[in-house]
C-alpha cells in the first residue's frame, strides 16, 4: 500500500502495489517512490502506484540507499549498482563486491566490505581507503556520519589475545583530507549511530543509547535490549528495542511505548510531527502486527507500565441485544432449505426413534415381541446406571488436587517445539554458477505455539535472517545452515541442513 505521509496526516490517496518479493529498501525523491525487492531489483513507482520503471538486479536486492545525485544498490551477493532517479544504470570503472553496509556522506558513498576494508566513492572512483586493521581481521559493525558531516563507523576486531588491537572501537573520519580525528574503545558493539545537531547518538547491541560529542558518550537512554532501529526528528530521539518504542524529547523527557510486533522499522513525516513504525512478532501463528503512528509534538501520557499496549488494542463494541431479540423463535434457516429437507427436519419424532433402534441393532436387547413398544429402546436401563453410578463414585473419592490435575494434565503439560531445518540436498548451479535456494523452517513442530523467535546461521556463526522462510544465492561448494528457535521459556533448539551445489 503506498501511503504519502508529506504532513501529520497520511493522504487520502492509497494505492495497492504488489511487489514481486519482499520489500528490503525504499526511498523517495519528489513525487516518485523507489522500492528494492529481494527477488527482481528496483521499481519506481508513481503515486496511482504505477510502475514507472523497473531495473532488474541479478540475485535480488539486500539495501537501497539514497544519494544526492543517484541511488546505490547492494545485491543479495554483495555487489554494488548504481542507478539514477530516472533509471539510467551507471557503468562502474571497477567492480566493488562483498559489502555488508554502505552510506551516503555528504557527496561520498562510503562502502565496507566483508574484510573489514572501507571505501569512499566520489562517483565511480575511490576517493579514500581505510585498511582492514589487525593480522586475523575485523567487522565494521556500524556506518553513519555525525553532525560535522564526518564518517563514523564502528569496529570489533579479532584479536586471538590482548594486545595493540582492541576488540571493540568507534572511530571518526574526514573524508576531506584530515584522516582519522578520533578512536575511543568501547565496551560493547556499537550497531546503530544517527547525526543530531550537536554531534551523534549511538546505539548499542546491549541497549544502551548514548549522546556522543567531543570524544565522550553520554547516556540518554538505556532500554536493557539490543537496539534495533534509531532515528532523530526535530531533536527528539526514537529507538526501538525488543517489544517496545522509547524515546528522549528535546526537553529532556524520556518515555516508553509497547507494540504488539518488534518495532524494526521507523519513519516520520517530512515535518517531523508524526512517527510510524512497523515490526513483527517473529510468530507465524498469528495475526500481521498493526502499523503504529503516534504525534512527536503531542503531550506525554503517564499510565501504568502493564497498560502500555492500552494504546493498540480496540475494546469490543458489541451491540446489546434485548431478551426478546435472543429468545424469539427465528425461523430464517428454514427459509434456506429445500421443501424435502424442511419435510425431513418436521417429520414426527417417533419415526426418527424407530429408526434409531433398527441402526442400534445389537445394542437392543431381543424381547418378546408382546413386550415391545413402538418407538422405545428395550435396553437394560438398570446396568446402565449402576456402572455410571460405580464411575461417578470413583471420581468422587479422588482428592480434588488428583481430579484436577488428572483433567488438566495433557492441557497444561508443555511441548517444546523441535526444529525442522529440512533434508540435506544436493542442488545443480544455473548457468552462472549460483543457485537460489530457499531454506524453511516452517515445518518445525511446534504444537502449542511456544516458538518466539527465529535465527537462521550460516557456517561462519553470522545471523543471515530471523524468519522461519528466506531466500539465498549460494555459489558451487557444501554449504551448512543452522535453524535456531527460542522458545516461550528461553530454550533454544537448533537443527542443521547442508547444501551441496553442482555446476551445470
Amino acid at each position: 500500500m503506498l501511503v504519502s505521509i508529506e504532513g501529520a496526516k497520511p493522504a487520502e490517496q492509497q494505492t495497492p502495489w504488489q511487489p514481486p518479493g519482499s520489500i528490503v529498501g525504499l526511498c523517495n525523491r519528489g513525487r516518485r517512490f523507489f522500492a528494492l525487492d529481494d527477488v527482481e531489483g528496483l521499481s519506481c513507482l508513481n503515486l496511482d502506484g504505477t510502475v514507472a520503471w523497473h531495473a532488474e538486479i541479478l540475485g535480488g536486492g539486500y539495501s537501497l540507499h539514497k544519494g544526492p545525485h543517484d541511488m546505490a544498490v547492494i545485491d543479495a551477493l554483495g555487489r554494488l549498482h548504481r542507478i539514477g532517479y530516472d533509471g539510467g544504470i551507471t557503468n562502474l570503472s571497477s567492480t566493488f563486491e562483498h559489502i555488508l553496509k554502505a552510506v551516503f556522506v555528504g557527496e561520498h558513498l562510503v562502502l565496507a566490505h566483508e574484510d573489514g576494508t572501507v571505501q569512499a566513492l566520489s562517483g565511480s572512483t575511490v576517493a579514500w581507503t581505510r585498511k582492514a586493521r589487525g593480522d586475523v581481521g575485523e567487522a565494521i559493525t556500524a556506518l553513519g556520519f555525525d553532525g560535522a558531516g564526518h564518517l563514523v563507523l564502528g569496529r570489533e576486531g579479532y584479536a586471538l589475545v590482548d594486545g595493540d588491537e582492541e576488540a571493540l572501537e568507534m572511530e571518526t573520519w574526514c573524508l576531506k583530507g584530515q584522516g582519522l580525528l578520533h578512536r575511543s574503545d568501547l565496551k560493547t558493539r556499537l550497531t546503530h549511530t544517527a547525526a543530531s545537531s550537536d554531534g551523534l547518538i549511538c546505539g548499542f547491541e546491549d541497549g544502551l543509547v548514548t549522546s556522543y560529542s567531543a570524544g565522550e558518550h553520554t547516556e540518554i537512554i538505556r532500554t536493557n535490549y539490543a537496539v534495533q532501529s534509531l532515528m532523530v526528528r526535530k531533536e527528539q530521539v526514537v529507538v526501538s528495542s525488543w517489544f517496545y518504542l522509547f524515546g528522549l524529547t528535546a526537553s529532556g523527557t524520556s518515555w516508553k511505548m509497547e507494540h504488539q510486533g518488534m518495532p524494526t522499522l521507523l519513519a516520520s513525516s517530512t515535518d517531523g510531527s508524526v512517527c510510524y513504525f512497523a515490526g513483527e512478532d517473529q510468530n507465524d501463528w498469528t495475526d500481521p502486527e498493526p502499523i503504529g503512528s503516534f504525534s512527536m509534538n503531542g503531550s506525554l501520557i503517564e499510565t501504568e507500565a502493564s497498560e502500555l499496549n492500552a494504546w493498540f488494542q480496540e475494546g469490543a463494541n458489541e451491540e446489546q441485544l434485548s431478551a426478546e431479540e435472543i429468545y424469539r423463535e427465528d425461523d430464517s434457516v428454514q427459509n434456506l432449505l429445500t421443501e424435502e429437507e424442511r419435510d425431513l427436519l418436521n417429520k414426527p419424532v417417533e419415526h426418527g426413534l424407530d429408526l434409531l433402534q433398527e441402526a442400534l441393532g445389537g445394542v437392543v436387547e431381543d424381547s418378546a415381541e408382546e413386550h415391545s413398544t413402538l418407538g422405545t429402546l428395550n435396553m437394560n436401563t438398570e446396568l446402565l446406571l449402576e456402572a455410571l453410578d460405580d464411575e461417578m463414585s470413583n471420581m468422587a473419592m479422588m482428592p480434588d488436587e488428583d481430579l484436577f490435575d488428572a483433567l488438566n494434565e495433557e492441557v497444561l503439560a508443555p511441548v517444546p517445539p523441535v526444529p525442522r531445518a529440512g533434508e540435506d540436498r544436493e542442488i545443480t548451479c544455473d548457468e552462472d554458477g549460483t543457485a537460489v535456494v530457499v531454506l524453511d523452517g516452517l515445518h518445525s513442530e511446534d504444537a502449542q505455539n511456544r516458538i518466539v523467535m527465529w535465527s537462521w546461521v550460516d557456517s561462519t556463526g553470522k545471523e543471515i535472517a530471523t524468519q522461519p522462510q528466506v531466500k539465498v544465492r549460494l555459489s558451487a561448494g557444501v554449504h551448512r545452515f543452522e535453524l535456531r528457535i527460542c522458545d516461550s521459556d528461553g530454550q533454544w533448539s537448533s537443527d542443521s541442513i547442508q547444501l551441496s551445489l553442482k555446476r551445470a
